[in-house]
């Protein structure tokens, strides 16, 4: 099924409703990856994007897709990671400074427009992944360079630290590491999350590239389903229930979705033994996000990425049954790369892509559809 954005005619057809717009910058040369997208207080959208120097760069528009402030934020962020967090009136956001290497933690606050460091956690150098756990702690993942070690940490709400934990990598691997920051090549798919007891993390461990399973209490070694070096590798992987997740795989450059997977959490395994199903039509080492929301009464395993042909294509599953439900394009007239979507407070669903003007000119595009559009994907 193909999607142009167009809405039926029992739909009321407001610009809030239904846009989809490209944003101008002011430097022609200018590139925004887009990393998240979220709706805010004021029925806005808020965007978390990531320059060509690794800076962080955040965009406000309203309900209608129209502009409202941006800004790239102080010289010394970087490496933003893949979230937006909502707490308190607004959200926080992670990234690096440049120059210690350290953790650093903001808040943003879209309505006000205003941006403030509210933390700096030293002892944990190259942050790669963050994860809110049920109780609102949080579980970090990063890089020892000095050890050669993945490390976990546990936080409490206040960011007070419970427990960290390192995870050798045989090899040296803070080249890959650095790259992955830096946005040299494809990125690497780190990743971070909890399943009952259980806390996870995507990185490097061993010899590979690989899904480490921990107790969440004290972050001792679990299970492990091993990758083959970064090769092939989980990409990204989202729990439905306890042992039970949605997943996705990178498979020498193929990607490959599992919508229900059992996973032994306790066990030593080999990522290359599930039983994925190949998607040819996944771009080469494409990002994918999993996302999980309830649509006309049913629980729906949503996938996002991006064709070879640079179409955002969309993979929904039912939940309960893991049977596909449908495959949804968008983004026909330019070369897209997803950064992000969620399911908008409408009922509708608010997509932020990086396109390509002309094919050579990157520019931050927002599309929303409406709720009988996005309804129609089912």
């Amino acid at each position: 099924m193909l999607n142009y954005g167009c809405s039926s005619d029992e739909e009321l057809i407001e610009p809030r409703n239904s846009f989809t717009r490209i944003y101008e910058t002011q430097q022609f040369s200018d590139r925004y990856e887009p990393l998240a997208v979220v709706q805010t207080a004021d029925s806005g959208y808020l965007t978390l994007s990531k320059t060509e120097q690794w800076k962080a760069h955040l965009f406000k528009s309203s309900d209608e897709g129209i502009s409202q402030w941006e800004m790239t934020m102080e010289e010394t962020f970087v490496n933003p990671l893949p979230h937006l967090f909502a707490q308190d009136s607004g959200f926080v956001i992670f990234g690096m400074n440049e120059l210690s290497q350290s953790m650093e933690v903001y808040a943003v606050n879209p309505v006000a427009g205003t941006v403030n460091r509210i933390n700096t956690i030293s002892n944990i150098k190259y942050p790669l992944a963050a994860h809110r756990t049920a109780d609102n702690g949080w579980v970090f993942l990063g890089y020892d360079r000095e050890s050669r070690s993945s490390t976990l940490h546990a936080y409490n709400n206040t960011f007070a630290e419970i427990w960290s934990e390192s995870y050798g990598a045989e090899e040296d691997v803070e080249e890959y590491v650095i790259n992955h920051i830096a946005g040299v090549g494809s990125a690497l798919p780190f990743l971070v999350g909890t399943n009952g007891n259980q806390v996870y993390f995507n990185g490097f461990y061993n010899y590979s590239f690989s899904l480490v399973f921990a107790n969440q209490s004290n972050g001792e070694i679990a299970g492990t389903l091993h990758g083959y070096r970064d090769e092939s590798v989980i990409s990204a992987l989202h729990p439905t229930s306890s042992g039970q997740y949605a997943l996705a795989q990178r498979k020498f450059g193929q990607g490959a979705l599992l919508s229900n997977a059992a996973i032994s959490e306790q066990a030593i395994a080999v990522g290359s033994d599930l039983p994925t199903v190949d998607f040819n039509e996944i771009d080469e080492n494409a990002r994918v996000m999993i996302k999980e929301f309830t649509q006309a009464g049913q629980e729906v395993i949503m996938y996002g990425t991006q064709t070879k042909r640079r179409q955002m294509v969309f993979y929904a599953y039912a939940k309960e049954s893991g049977e596909l439900i449908s495959i949804n394009y968008l983004g026909q007239t330019n070369p897209y790369l997803l950064g992000d979507f969620s399911v908008t407070g409408d009922g509708g669903l608010v997509v932020a892509a990086e396109t390509y003007v002309a094919g050579r000119f990157s520019r931050l595009q927002l599309f929303k559809l409406s709720k009988q559009e996005f309804s129609e994907w089912f």
